[in-house]
């Protein structure tokens, strides 16, 4: 049986489907699992052995590309998946539900799009039992960075400061007051902050170099490591290195969860029934107003001590 994944979209939901990956691999009788995800987002399936082939293309968006340059992308895409029989195809949105029309096929599957009370890997998880597995979602995997030596540091805690939803990104002045509490709290901690770099008004990549350099400010007396992450590589390996996290929902949450890291989640309009950090211990964060620039930096400490001192058999949603 020959099975192909097109999941086009963003990092979180890609980790959320490794799961799924790994699931059909070990459980059905599949000669090839081929996926078809973008650019920006492939670099966390590599060394995914559960994988065949990876089919990689570029979103005009997100630039480094020209027009004329995606038609012959989508166009090479389609003549090589054309080359095998898929039994089923999984598509995860209309776009790739367009791409199934051009390939050769059995049967196609889409995930149930009114999912509000499970999670987003139990979501992709369903496709799966439609084929017959059985059980419970895995981890997330990220199995290339797994393989790396592990230099996780129990009291350096990861605070990652981007995110692309406006109520998901807590200000500033706010990340500077959760530090130094935290360092009040224990002045053996070290902390890594993580950003998207570039200039706020770029309209592909908008980036927070300003606001990491207004932390530098504020911090340069604290035991703070500053770590840019222009690319995915570069923000998963330095996750390696904390103990634990704090960060907004988000794909780089989603990150943290496939290396194992617990995490206090900060969510603002997002649902975290279906975005919650899968398969690590964690703790979600949610204002009534459903913006995380309302949650107080004292009740985030306190999560985060609960959340250690529980760890490994408590999770809990605050």
């Amino acid at each position: 049986m020959n099975i192909l994944i097109i999941r086009r979209d963003n990092i979180g939901d890609l980790l959320c489907t490794t799961p799924l990956m790994v699931g059909i691999k070990e459980q059905l009788k599949v000669n090839r699992l081929d996926v078809v995800t973008n650019a920006y987002v492939a670099p966390v399936l590599k060394g995914n052995a559960f994988i065949d082939t990876l089919y990689v293309y570029h979103k005009l968006k997100h630039g480094h590309t020209s027009f004329f340059k995606v038609i012959y992308e989508r166009l090479k895409l389609i003549f090589n998946l054309r080359q095998h029989h898929y039994d089923y195809i999984l598509a995860f949105d209309q776009r790739a539900l367009n791409l199934t029309r051009y390939l050769r096929k059995n049967k196609v599957l889409t995930p149930i799009q009114d999912w509000t009370h499970q999670t987003e890997v139990e979501r992709a998880w369903e496709l799966g039992q439609r084929l017959g597995l059985r059980g419970i979602p895995g981890s997330l995997a990220a199995p290339l960075y797994y393989s790396s030596s592990d230099k996780k540091n129990a009291k350096t805690i990861g605070i990652h400061i981007s995110a692309r939803r406006v109520r998901q990104q807590y200000p500033i002045a706010k990340w500077v007051k959760l530090i130094r509490a935290l360092y009040d709290l224990d002045a053996n901690l070290t902390f890594h902050i993580f950003w998207s770099p570039g200039d706020n008004q770029n309209p592909m990549h908008p980036g927070d170099d300003e606001k990491a350099n207004t932390l530098k400010n504020a911090l340069k007396n604290y035991p703070v490591q500053f770590i840019s992450t222009p690319t995915l590589e570069s923000l998963m390996e330095g996750l390696q290195g904390c103990g634990s996290m704090i960060m907004s929902d988000g794909g780089a949450m989603h990150m943290a969860a496939a290396l194992n890291r617990p995490i206090v989640a900060l969510f603002g309009d997002s649902n975290p029934k279906r975005w919650r950090p899968w398969g690590v211990p964690y703790t979600i964060m949610q204002s009534k107003t459903e913006d995380v620039k309302d949650i107080e930096p004292s009740k985030i400490v306190d999560a985060w001590l609960n959340l250690i001192n529980s760890i490994p058999t408590h999770k809990k949603i605050i």
